[in-house]
């Protein structure tokens, strides 16, 4: 077992995305673009933010990406709570997809 945390656009490719469905749980950690626009303003290591306006991109890519990222198996809002919290929430998904898993 071992966590893949794909790139940003991964998971748009639809071989990656059927491969992902047929081998993998996929968990999207969803976040409003104001709160990813937080978490990345200070980074220059993110070549879609570091030109023009990064909110507005980060918008954009939210119109395009998130029916997309609905997909995944377990989708878990995000904000402002904290990584721990976060990780809380996750461990939780995928301890009830696992027993939705196994009484199937």
């Amino acid at each position: 077992r071992q966590v893949l945390a794909t790139g940003g656009g991964a998971f748009m490719d639809p071989d990656t995305r059927d491969d992902v469905k047929a081998h993998a749980i996929s968990l999207w950690l969803r976040a409003d673009p104001e709160v990813l626009h937080q978490r990345t303003k200070r980074s220059k290591t993110r070549p879609l933010l570091n030109k023009g306006d990064p909110l507005q991109t980060l918008k954009d890519l939210a119109e395009q990406r998130y029916p997309v990222y609905a997909e995944a198996d377990i989708v878990i809002d995000t904000g402002n709570e904290g990584l721990e919290n976060t990780l809380e929430k996750a461990i939780d998904a995928l301890r009830q997809q696992a027993a939705r898993d196994r009484s199937s």
